[in-house]
């Protein structure tokens, strides 16, 4: 079986996670991966939706967010590129979104439908097994997250999405920084100033 470049490196990142899926099951998901692309500030998920698809990034990233009721935009979670992303709650309940789904930069993401996602749990445990994986990385990140939102200041925030992200965060405009981290734009540049 020949493998696209995308294909491989997403299957290497799945075995990341300490899955080995077989042949079949390769080839079956292969079979149920669309490929689509987003444009820079294209909304992927409009709030109020019922999100039908996973993402896996190719190329760019995304944000959820949302337009507080003073107008300001919060961003809650930064997807960075090669990752899974999705509005985990509004997918997995097929519930409406209470957020936006947002790409920052021109993406091209593999993406799966829900209806699939779900045929290949009841038949493959492999798949069933890495979607529980991701499911409990993403838990753990966001209980992380709410933790240092509530206990720490923001110097300290800012220092944990440095570490977290790498250089990426290089590429994350400072205005969703900001925005991510709860403070305002001119305290971000404070901050950036006192790691100098």
């Amino acid at each position: 079986m020949e493998l696209t470049n995308e294909i491989t490196h997403f299957v290497n990142h799945v075995k990341s996670y300490g899955i080995e899926p077989t042949s079949e099951e390769i080839t079956i998901f292969i079979s149920v991966i669309k490929y689509k692309k987003f444009k820079k500030g294209e909304v992927i998920l409009e709030k109020g939706q019922i999100c039908n698809e996973a993402y896996y990034s190719l190329k760019g990233f995304a944000r959820s967010y949302d337009c507080l009721d003073n107008g300001t935009e919060k961003t809650y979670l930064i997807f960075a590129e090669h990752s899974f992303f999705t509005d985990h709650a509004s997918f997995i309940s097929q519930k409406p979104a209470i957020e936006y789904l947002e790409a920052v930069e021109d993406m091209e993401v593999m993406y799966i439908e829900y209806e699939n996602m779900i045929g290949m749990y009841k038949k493959y445990h492999n798949i069933e097994s890495f979607g529980r994986r991701i499911s409990d990385v993403n838990f753990i990140f966001s209980q992380k997250r709410l933790r240092s939102m509530m206990n720490d200041d923001a110097l300290t925030r800012y220092k944990k999405l440095i570490k977290h992200y790498g250089e990426f965060s290089l590429r994350i405009p400072q205005n969703i920084i900001a925005s991510y981290l709860g403070i305002t734009p001119q305290s971000l540049s404070r901050l950036k100033r006192e790691l100098e």
